[in-house]
C-alpha cells in the first residue's frame, strides 16, 4: 500500500506566539518520526482556485481574512487562533494540502494521505476562525 506524506515547509512560518499549544514543534516532531520510514511518498500541495473556499467559508469571511495578516508580530482573531506574517502561506498550503491527498488518492497515485500541516482545519466555522483553526480543511475537502 503506498502512502502519500503531504506537508509544506510553510507551515513552519505560521508563528502562534510563545506558549501557544499550536506550535511548529507540533509538526517538525511528527515528520521527524515520519521521515525514518522510507516507503513514504512525499508530497508537497498543490496550488488551487481559492473559489473552493467559498464553498465552506463566507466571502465577507474570506474578505476580513485577506486583512488579517499582519507585517509583523501576531494578530489575534479569536481567543485561541493566531495569526503572523508567514500565516497565509502556511493557511493555504493546508488547504491546498487536502486537495492534493484527495487528486492523489482518487487518481490512483496513492493509497492513502495523511497532511502535516499548521494550522489545523476543522473548529473554524462558515464566517469566523476558532480554536486554532483559520479555514475549516475538512468541509473544504468534503
Amino acid at each position: 500500500m503506498k502512502t502519500a506524506i503531504v506537508t509544506s515547509k510553510s507551515s513552519l512560518n505560521h508563528n502562534t506566539g510563545s506558549g501557544h499549544p499550536e506550535s511548529i514543534s507540533r509538526v517538525t516532531s511528527i515528520i521527524e518520526i515520519l521521515k525514518k520510514n522510507k516507503k513514504l511518498i512525499w508530497k508537497n500541495p498543490t496550488n488551487f482556485d481559492k473559489e473552493i473556499i467559498k464553498q465552506t467559508h463566507s466571502s465577507s469571511y474570506m474578505n476580513t481574512l485577506e486583512k488579517a495578516f499582519p507585517k509583523e508580530g501576531l494578530n489575534f482573531l479569536d481567543g485561541d487562533t493566531i495569526v503572523s506574517p508567514g500565516s497565509k502561506d502556511a493557511i493555504f498550503d493546508a488547504v491546498g494540502s487536502i486537495i492534493t491527498a484527495i487528486d492523489g488518492v482518487e487518481g490512483k497515485e496513492f493509497n492513502a494521505a495523511h497532511c502535516v500541516t499548521r494550522p489545523p482545519g476543522h473548529h473554524a466555522e462558515k464566517n469566523k476562525a476558532m480554536g486554532f483553526c483559520v479555514i475549516n480543511n475538512i468541509s473544504v475537502a468534503a
